[in-house]
């Protein structure tokens, strides 16, 4: 039998920290665009217009909130409200309305430049 030593807990505490991290950092996502996709529609605002807005899904309206530069859900028809429970998060999934809504950089990260 192994005997546990000091390192095993060093490394076992550094990889703990870099996912609570990650989590953090990716849950308080800031960007500069919402990007709703409702069904077959993908709508965007600006993550700078701090207000209340509705979207059509399968169900009826999901109602969402941005405000400074983050997204959470109001109000939905799905009946567990799992969506609204969400917090203020990126992404933010409703799966019986078929709502998924995210925080992106448009702009800012490029996959290949064009000349």
């Amino acid at each position: 039998m192994r005997k546990i030593r000091i390192l095993d807990f060093v490394i076992v505490a550094a990889l703990m920290a870099a996912g609570i991290y990650l989590i953090f950092k990716n849950s308080l996502k800031k960007g500069n665009t919402v990007v709703v996709k409702a069904g077959e529609n993908e709508y965007e605002y600006s993550a700078k217009a701090d207000g209340i807005y509705k979207v059509h899904g399968l169900l009826g309206i999901t109602t969402f909130e941005i405000k400074d530069r983050k997204v959470r859900i109001i109000d939905s028809p799905c009946q567990n409200k799992n969506c609204v429970n969400q917090g203020w998060h990126s992404p933010l999934v409703c799966l019986p309305n078929e709502v998924i809504i995210t925080i992106e950089d448009q702009g800012e990260d490029y996959d290949a430049i064009a000349e």
